[in-house]
């Protein structure tokens, strides 16, 4: 029995245990049950378009589901479950007029173009040409354009789900007129990692120009049990990527963990081991430099791994034959045991494989025993409050009881006073450490503003067309790079002001408990209820605050060669960084407050509960009582106790 089968049965055994004790609390018992129940292990794999996700999908899965290559203007979500033993299905999911909506609406704003509705900008994207559009703004011409012409026959589909078979899928992925209308795809297909349970969820590029793609994958940093994400060997690290890291970085902090394991595909193309040892160290640096502490990084040629496992299957598969010659270089391989297991082992995959599969069990066992330890200790809380009470009750001693009272009495009053006092005790501290949190997201972004500022003003840019023209081209680049800087501390600060909020709330419970003489009614730590998505929220920065500057560009060679660049990234620095501040202030100001109101609220309701309680257990003294049930609740109480240390 695996301890995650062990931690389900511990927690059915409490379940049977309290099930009839008055004042337990069963939801939160019922719902750690049904977690262990599911028994899911979600995988989220991320990386830019071509850099192989769907390849090393492919390879893990052990034969070709899904479609290699998709365009990036049309990727949807795809989530491959566990089949269970029923064969291959296919469910479409296309997006709906909402989700439409926001993709359309935020390209033309880009694009500094506007429509009324999805029909209407229908018509303006048929009428768009690419060649009018800076190069950078160009996939946004294209998406909208492809949209146009796919909405005759998608235009009745949005909003529907279908069933469709593996090869209409494929036939669906390619057809970019029709992929473009789908938002998600779910995949059921037997597995090796499928039977353990695994859920694969292969995601939007990170380098999506769509932004609704940010949020999805800000929710699955945060609640994908391992994160994959891959990298080509020719082109590792893109602006994309380390946007992509540097938040994903800041949710682990914040989390207190580590689950990415990063993939460097197609190391085939290596010329050398020295040649693949430098990069695979440059993408290790890399990570560290944006907050990865620990970075896990594997050398995959997904192709390869996928020919091999087909081989194994079938030494006649002449498509895997003809890729494992190919990414050879080979023409002479042929497919024996030996040379299948070679292939296999300088495809690379049995590594990553093996440590996700250990990392994931190793994980899933601490969070089921220390999701067992969490509830034992809320029961006996809880089973230790009702035997307290039954206790109470069965007392015959009148100065006793007026004793019980007095306490009671006492207690009441220290809630009263807590709930009076609460905002002026608990909001400030909060108001202070996320003010520092503000501070501190300014200096980061302080901190990379040349970067960004000379990854947008690059000789390259120059080469060709009016300087004058380039000049704003940049500076739109540099300012989306710094919005995009800026939702991410936000997303950071908002995970960082719900944990803030929580450990304040918790602060206030344990003080009480300081004092609190009735121990019949249990001080748990308050719930509170925090909804704090920054990703719902764009940062616009105005590229104009550099427009004063260009004074400072008189031609290419004086600009890169003879400090213009670094006078005019010196002159607009103060005002770069003032709209920098006016921006977290506007925005963390938002998400701060709703922390503060979030906390003052929930502990009002703790407080709420806890006078209940009291005026429940008043009224509860006169009543009578059997004096068995003292004995039976001990009982109980201490079974629960005689778990004690099971989590260590």
């Amino acid at each position: 029995m695996s301890e995650q089968d062990r931690a389900l049965s511990r927690l059915r055994e409490m379940r049977s245990l309290v099930a009839d004790v008055e004042g337990v609390d069963l939801r939160p018992l019922d719902r750690a049950i049904e977690r262990l129940e599911q028994k899911a292990t979600t995988i989220a794999v991320f990386g830019a378009f071509s850099a192989g996700k769907s390849s090393l999908l492919n390879a893990l899965l052990g034969r070709p589901l899904l479609a290699v290559s998709p365009q990036p203007t049309t990727a949807a979500i795809t989530s491959i479950h566990p089949g269970g033993g029923r064969g291959t299905s296919v469910r479409i999911t296309a997006k709906s007029r909402d989700e439409l909506w926001q993709d359309v609406r935020a390209l033309l704003d880009a694009l500094s173009l506007s429509a009324s509705d999805l029909e209407d900008a229908i018509r303006v994207a048929s009428g768009l040409s690419p060649a009018k559009f800076p190069i950078h703004l160009r996939r946004h011409i294209r998406f909208l354009k492809v949209l146009a012409e796919g909405y005759p026959d998608m235009g009745t589909r949005i909003g529907e789900q279908w069933e469709a078979s593996l090869e209409e899928l494929r036939d669906f992925s390619a057809d970019e007129k029709r992929a473009a209308y789908v938002s998600q795809v779910d995949v059921w297909a037997d597995s090796p990692l499928g039977k353990r349970g695994f859920i694969f969820v292969d995601t939007p590029g990170v380098d999506s120009i769509h932004r609704r793609h940010t949020n999805v994958a800000f929710h699955y940093m945060r609640e994908a049990d391992a994160i994959v994400f891959v990298m080509y060997y020719t082109h590792a690290f893109s602006q994309a990527d380390r946007e992509f890291l540097l938040q994903l970085s800041g949710v682990q902090d914040v989390a207190g963990t580590n689950k990415l394991f990063s993939v460097v595909n197609a190391v085939d193309l290596a010329e050398s081991r020295e040649e693949l040892d430098a990069v695979l160290e440059r993408v290790k640096q890399d990570e560290r430099r944006l907050g990865v502490r620990e970075p896990r990084v594997y050398p995959v040629s997904a192709q390869l791994a996928l020919a091999a496992r087909a081989l194994a299957a079938d030494p006649h598969d002449e498509v895997a034959l003809e890729i494992a010659r190919a990414r050879l270089g080979r023409s002479d391989f042929e497919p024996t045991a030996e040379a299948i297991a070679h292939l296999e082992r300088r495809a690379g995959l049995a590594a990553l494989e093996a440590d996700l599969v250990d990392y994931c069990t190793r994980e899933a066992d601490r969070l089921a025993l220390d999701l067992v330890e969490r509830t034992r200790q809320a029961l006996v809380r809880d089973v230790e409050a009702a035997l307290e009470k039954v206790t109470l009750a069965i007392t015959n001693d009148e100065a006793a009881r007026d004793g019980q009272r007095s306490e009671m009495a006492r207690a009441r009053g220290l809630v009263d006073e807590a709930a009076t006092s609460v905002e002026a005790r608990a909001v400030p501290p909060l108001q202070r450490e996320l003010h520092e949190l503000l501070f501190h997201a300014g200096e980061r972004v302080r901190f990379a503003y040349r970067d960004m500022f000379r990854e947008a003003f690059h000789p390259g840019r120059f080469r060709l067309g009016n300087p004058q023209d380039k000049l704003r081209e940049a500076a739109r680049e540099f300012a989306e790079a710094i919005g995009r800087r800026l939702e991410i501390e936000l997303r950071t600060f908002a995970l960082r002001a719900e944990q803030l909020a929580v450990k304040a709330a918790a602060q206030e419970a344990a003080r009480l408990v300081e004092e609190w003489p009735v121990h019949a009614v249990p001080i748990r730590d308050p719930d509170v209820s925090l909804d704090l998505d920054a990703a719902d929220e764009a940062v616009a920065f105005d590229d104009r605050v550099l427009h004063p500057h260009f004074r400072h560009f008189r031609s290419a060679k004086q600009f890169f060669e003879e400090g213009g660049q670094t006078a005019m990234m010196d002159a607009a620095m103060p005002a770069v960084m003032e709209q920098v501040k006016r921006k977290l202030d506007e925005s963390g100001g938002r998400l701060a407050k709703r922390a503060e109101v979030a906390l003052v609220e929930s502990l009002r309701a703790f407080y709420r509960d806890l006078a209940a309680s009291l005026d429940a257990l008043s009224a509860h003294l006169d009543e009578p009582v059997d004096p068995a049930e003292r004995d039976r609740l001990a009982a109980i109480l201490a079974s629960l106790r005689s778990a004690e240390g099971m989590s260590a």
